[in-house]
């Protein structure tokens, strides 16, 4: 009977430690292990507060705004500007090219304009008096994965502002194209792009794709509106007009000089004929 309790008080031990270590070993590492619907209050990876649960954590968050660029030529780069477009501390000078990108930021990284700041080709025929300064622009409204919903981005474009020596970035931006703000000053839209909004934070977005390059839309690309194409003829046209009319002389002359030829023949067949008929009734 002794045998037969200790034997039962070990079974069911065994029985017990088995149990509990298959327990454990489905929870897996103590370090994985999250805990579901509990609030933590608001953290940089969770601003609301919420349950946090394995699919919750972490939450990427991105910016939208205008970006700010210097061109360097030596460098054929565009540094981010560590000014402000307005500062009079910075005013541009002569030859100087300003890059201003829409984008999506997700984390560090930086978006400048997908195209080069040749001044040349921007500012190439543009001419400055006295006092005054060119000014390049390359205005890059980004892709549409940066736009906000409702909005398509109109085509990269470079633009030249001819201003007073005296102007900052953003006053001679603000000749060639409209500029929107808001009351501290940030550039909020330019050339009425976004449409709205200054800007804003969003949660769990995805980094866009890698940028590349684009070709800039110049000055004087634009093709000319319809109905004011070039409709005056040319030279050539005239040319072919006068040949066709001379062409047409030459013909109704030649058929003139046939007519006569075969009435001359046939006068002197008739002349002919009656000769020889006069003969035989002699």
């Amino acid at each position: 009977m002794a045998f037969t309790r200790r034997a039962l008080v070990l079974l069911l031990t065994t029985l017990f430690a088995l149990v509990g270590s298959s327990a454990v070993a489905s929870a897996g590492p103590a370090s994985s292990m999250v805990v579901t619907g509990t609030s933590y209050g608001p953290t940089a990876a969770n601003p609301t507060g919420s349950a946090l649960g394995r699919a919750d954590f972490p939450v990427a968050k991105g910016y939208t705004y205008w970006g700010y660029y210097t061109w360097d030529a030596k460098k054929s780069s565009w540094p981010y500007s560590l000014v402000g477009a307005n500062d009079r501390k910075s005013l541009p000078e002569d030859g100087d090219v300003y890059g201003f990108r829409w984008a999506l930021v997700v984390g560090t990284d930086s978006r400048p304009p997908r195209a080069d700041g040749d001044f040349d080709a921007i500012c190439g025929s543009e001419q400055a008096d006295d006092g005054e300064k060119r000014v390049g622009f390359v205005l890059d409204y980004g892709t549409q994965e940066d736009a906000p919903d409702g909005d398509n981005p109109p085509e990269p474009r470079g633009v030249c502002a001819t201003v007073d020596e005296k102007f900052t970035v953003q006053q001679a931006l603000q000749t060639v194209v409209p500029v929107r703000t808001d009351d501290s000053g940030r550039i909020c839209g330019i050339d009425e792009y976004p449409s709205s909004g200054c800007g804003e934070q969003l949660t769990d977005v995805t980094a866009p794709p890698a940028d590349k390059q684009v070709t800039l839309a110049l000055p004087g690309d634009e093709a000319p509106p319809p109905g004011e194409e070039n409709t005056t003829p040319s030279d050539s046209s005239d040319a072919d007009g006068a040949t066709s009319d001379e062409a047409a002389d030459e013909d109704d002359s030649s058929t003139g000089t046939w007519t006569i030829a075969v009435a001359v023949v046939a006068i002197l067949a008739l002349a002919v004929g009656g000769f020889v008929v006069s003969r035989r009734r002699g």
